[in-house]
């Protein structure tokens, strides 16, 4: 199991300390270890203490193993007590509780390191049998790693939120802070490198993927066992509107359409639509869109308030978000690629009918209870998993997609409106999906008459050297960890658009039956 690298540096440690200060162990044993109970069966020879790695820099987390067997290999489950301690050396540290992972049958704890000293030894007692100690731990400082991306004139990208650096030729560099890719040139726009003097430019280079420790305060659920999550930091998004001439207007298209790219924000045990005002109530989320979305956040305040992480900066406040997804044999979340948002016209509807979406709606697609087959709507896929690059049949559960391909969940919202309601109290009695029909216009209930935009969201995942998707779930899979994971697929909305620009897509793009590509308006203008 690899290293969890938090690439935090040495001032923000003093930080971690302080939201690390409420886990349920550290670098003191406590309460003392009861004697040792020759009746608990665990065998100190045939178990085993081992870490993810033996070399860690400040700020950043290791994982500890504990695999207690009996005499005969025997394995445990989850009613072993075991109890963590740190000692023999100098350097410092915070240890999270052990818990246990059913997969094989182990304990795991995190071990983030706070400052450097001599090697220190994990000793875990199992039942207070103690077992094996590990190999030392050495704290050393945070050293800096660059890895080549692109030459200039390519497109800088990566996974998870990074420093970035642009080389000249003589050595000269500048470095800023990207999530997913960046224009590898010195002329890049506002998402891109700003103020680079000028210079011969040649190449960028990427540091580590950048994370922050969040405390699991509901520890199992879904299966999401560590008590410390290693949660990838998002985008900061961007603190002005973001809009620039551009020519293209759309080309006249079967379906009127607008899209754009929105990179992660955020995570939080947050969900202000199902649990208003109400922290650490809901799953983890991943956050796209506003930065500013917490558990107090309504459609109104999203309006005002946040950085955007979508095309457009703050023109597009809107909160996006869905369930994290996670590897249920490490507990360790999967950083996702840039969602995309679709706003279409939708399957044969006329695109005169189509109404723009009213300030303060919120809704949520697709169902967190739901287990065991696709979810389908009026023959529409509400949620669809995918492999990217491969051909695969949508099973409603999370696809076995290689090394190298992209995992993408793809979720429909319903586009028909009461007409009244901005909010209902299931979230979802004020919208409903279109009848669909192939052979005439699909049209809206008569409970809910008011066509808006469909609106589309694909979010992404890309498989890395050593991951298996097949044992990826979403933190809001609440059913046995032996079934696939993806089940319960949802997404949420909270609508943060400037009215303006919004209304001008709907009447330029959907209502004009126009595909108006990325980022472009149809009136001569784009977000970027």
């Amino acid at each position: 199991m690899p290293t969890r690298c938090l690439s935090r540096t040495t001032a923000s440690v003093m930080a971690l300390a302080a939201v690390l200060s409420a886990c349920s162990a550290s670098s003191d044993l406590s309460p003392a270890p009861p004697p040792p109970d020759n009746s608990s069966g665990v065998s100190a020879t045939a178990s085993s203490v081992t870490l993810s790695a033996e070399r860690v820099a400040v700020g950043d987390a290791i994982t500890i193993v504990i695999t207690p067997r009996a005499a005969d290999r025997t394995r445990f489950g989850a009613d072993r007590t075991v109890q963590l301690r740190v000692a023999d050396g100098t350097a410092t540290g915070r240890l999270s509780a052990a818990r246990y992972f059913g997969f094989d049958s182990t304990y795991r704890a995190t071990f983030v390191a706070l400052s450097t000293g001599s090697p220190v030894r994990v000793t875990a007692i199992v039942n207070g049998v103690t077992l094996a100690t590990a190999p030392s731990i050495t704290v050393h400082e945070p050293s800096p790693s660059w890895t080549f991306c692109s030459l200039t004139g390519a497109v800088c990208e990566f996974i998870g939120r990074r420093d970035v650096r642009l080389i000249a030729n003589n050595g000269q560099s500048v470095t800023q802070t990207f999530y997913g890719s960046v224009p590898c040139a010195r002329d890049g726009y506002a998402r891109g490198f700003r103020d680079a003097p000028a210079a011969d430019y040649v190449r960028c280079e990427i540091g580590p993927a950048q994370f922050d420790v969040l405390e699991n305060l509901m520890p199992g659920m879904a299966g999401l066992d560590a008590d410390l999550l290693l949660v990838p930091r998002g985008d900061a998004g961007v603190a002005t509107p973001l809009v620039r001439t551009d020519p293209f207007t759309g080309v006249p298209s079967s379906e009127g359409s607008f899209r754009m790219t929105c990179e992660l924000s955020h995570m939080a045990f947050v969900d202000p639509i199902v649990y208003p005002g109400a922290a650490n109530q809901s799953h983890l989320h991943m956050f796209f869109g506003n930065t500013g979305i917490t558990s107090n956040s309504t459609a109104a305040s999203a309006r005002t308030t946040g950085n955007g992480t979508c095309a457009g900066g703050t023109i597009n406040r809107t909160g996006y978000w869905v369930p994290a997804l996670f590897d249920v044999r490490t507990s360790d979340l999967i950083a996702p690629a840039a969602a995309t948002i679709y706003y279409k016209t939708g399957f044969n509807v006329e695109p005169a009918t189509v109404r723009t979406i009213p300030e303060g709606l919120v809704m949520i697609a697709g169902n967190p209870s739901n287990v065991g087959q696709p979810q389908v709507i009026n023959q529409l896929p509400v949620v669809t998993w995918e492999c990217e690059r491969t051909a695969t049949t949508n099973t409603g559960a999370i696809p076995s997609c290689p090394v190298g391909d992209i995992v993408r969940l793809v979720i429909n919202f319903p586009q028909c409106w009461d007409g009244i309601r901005l909010d209902s109290p299931d979230h979802k009695q004020h919208m409903a999906y279109p009848e669909y029909r192939s052979d005439a216009r699909s049209r809206c209930p008569a409970s809910h008459p008011v066509m808006l935009p469909i609106i589309t969201e694909i979010f992404r995942w890309p498989v890395q050297a050593g991951a298996n998707p097949a044992f990826w779930r979403l933190t809001s899979d609440m059913y046995p960890i032996t079934m696939r994971g993806g089940y319960s697929a949802h997404a949420d909305w909270m609508n943060g658009w400037s009215a303006a620009e919004l209304e001008t897509i709907v009447v330029r793009c959907l209502q004009a039956s126009k595909d108006c590509g990325v980022n472009a308006l149809g009136d001569g203008r784009a977000l970027f």
